[in-house]
């Protein structure tokens, strides 16, 4: 097979090829292997109906369609192998040329993206705010295992602050109940200040058993667009006062939740852990420095629908992760104040941001001519058999094309990440003095925008574009040829590949 790939303009090309005769035989020959079962011809079993019955009561272009779609996809995969270069961002059309005496002359156009033009992105100095070690966090850790193990006793007497009641409450403002106004066998610590206005406050000198209707007003700033600065009334069910009994933070509570002998062992190994999240957390921002200067340093002209398509794809992680969460995203844009439409429109920059990122990372892997070897990947999965208990051989039979293109990409990112890592300065701050705006550590919430980190993490299936699995053709034909029983070759039709 012969194929010449043509420039249309920056964004489109075309792969035009061209098959023997004998190739194209060969194909029609697979094509009748995978399909012959579904031929239900009189005098035959089926599955059993030679190649040249079935053509003879179909047409002779019955297995075409299929055998041009096997071809294409042989060149397609041909043509991605040998110019990793070229990156295709949506469904290519296949169209026929021509079809003589058996030689198939056709071509598969595509949309692509521009390489990218490199700016520097070795010997930079970047600046980053990086987290220090609290002695305060172990004692924050220590106060959470302390609360997670503290117990509720009931008691007969009125609440008071302090206290943890359980109830049931319905919400309504104007006399109609609001979305997320209503629980049952909620727990709320009085004077925790957890709700609103006077709510925990109206509850204090009531019993188990009480009906109590608090009256509070949301703040003007609240949330919720929909409540914010309106009256509510809530009806309240008290099932239970209950007294809480907190544990002393000392041996006996090291020895309960940890297992260690002593509190001072307990400490130490939680400030060993906390220290190890810390280092990882300032390897990831530095690495995101990094990556933010080599981004701005480099140029790209990303066509709309491939940014379309990252944008998509934030969409759809931030609607799986409000799904988890029980809600809707057209019910959070409601609950913020705003529509789906204006949340994708304000997400459009960090999905041209995670574009960019994808591409100006691909091309520094092939500047460099980065790439994972065999002895690399049994390497990893030697380290996952021994911890799965099982032989390095039994742990590969597990291992789909799927997994091990993960693997693949995963090394790959670590070999970049430390390629940067090692031919870049990053001066790491504490105080926030002259750092990079970018590298700021912000608090992070459900509906958060993606950031540096966010790119990368989704650049990782970006440098295995050219990896085995995804080199496999797909350029299927999806539109039926209308072959008659005299057709000596099929007209060249347009068809379009899946």
């Amino acid at each position: 097979m012969k194929y010449t790939i043509n420039n249309i303009n920056k964004t489109n090309l075309e792969i035009v090829f061209t098959t023997t005769k004998q190739e194209y035989e060969e194909a029609s020959e697979r094509a009748y292997e995978r399909t012959k079962g579904k031929y239900d011809i009189q005098g035959f079993r089926k599955g059993k109906v030679p190649k040249r019955v079935i053509e003879r009561t179909y047409g002779e272009g019955v297995f075409f369609e299929d055998a041009f779609a096997d071809l294409a996809d042989a060149a397609y995969a041909m043509a991605m192998t040998e110019h990793p270069e070229i990156h295709p961002y949506m469904d290519p059309s296949l169209e026929l040329v021509s079809f003589v005496e058996g030689v198939l002359n056709a071509k598969i156009v595509m949309k692509v993206i521009p390489e990218p033009e490199l700016g520097a992105y070795k010997g930079l100095e970047v600046r980053a705010i990086i987290n220090e070690f609290d002695p305060s966090l172990v004692e924050e850790e220590l106060k959470h295992a302390q609360m997670h193990h503290t117990h509720l006793h009931p008691v007969d007497k009125v609440a008071e602050n302090g206290d943890v009641v359980i109830m049931d409450f319905v919400g309504s403002t104007d006399g109609v109940e609001f979305e997320g106004g209503k629980a049952t066998d909620y727990s709320l610590e009085l004077g925790s200040h957890s709700f609103i206005d006077t709510f925990e406050d109206q509850l204090v000198g009531h019993k188990a058993g009480d009906h109590v209707v608090v009256n509070v007003r949301f703040p003007e700033d609240y949330g919720a667009k929909a409540l914010a600065g309106k009256e509510a009334v809530f009806e309240c069910d008290i099932k239970s006062v209950n007294q809480k009994h907190i544990p002393e933070i000392d041996d006996a509570l090291a020895k309960h939740v940890a297992d260690f002998d002593t509190l001072e062992e307990w400490k130490a190994d939680i400030e060993a852990q906390i220290r190890h999240e810390i280092e990882h957390k300032n390897r990831t921002i530095m690495e995101d420095a990094i990556i933010a200067k080599v981004i701005d340093n480099s140029k790209i002209d990303l066509p709309k629908e491939y940014v379309d398509e990252q944008l998509d794809a934030i969409m759809r992680d931030l609607t799986q992760r409000l799904a988890y969460q029980g809600m809707r995203i057209e019910d959070y844009a409601n609950y913020i104040g705003t529509t789906v439409e204006k949340l994708r429109d304000e997400r459009r920059d960090d999905a041209e941001r995670i574009g960019k990122t994808k591409q100006v990372l691909e091309a520094i892997v092939r500047a460099e001519k980065m790439s994972v070897s065999e002895e690399e990947i049994d390497s990893k999965l030697a380290e996952f058999a021994k911890m799965a208990n099982k032989s390095l051989e039994d742990y590969k039979k597990s291992m789909d094309s799927r997994r091990l293109d993960y693997l693949y990409s995963d090394i790959l990112m670590e070999k970049l990440m430390n390629f940067l890592m090692e031919n870049n300065k990053v001066i790491a701050q504490t105080d926030g003095e002259g750092a990079d705006k970018k590298t700021k550590a912000k608090k992070t919430t459900e509906a958060k925008k993606p950031t540096e980190k966010a790119a990368k993490t989704t650049a990782k299936k970006a440098t295995t574009a050219k990896s085995t699995a995804t080199k496999k053709a797909t350029a299927k034909t999806t539109e039926k040829k209308e072959t008659k029983a005299t057709t000596k070759q099929p007209a060249a039709k347009k068809t379009t590949k899946k």
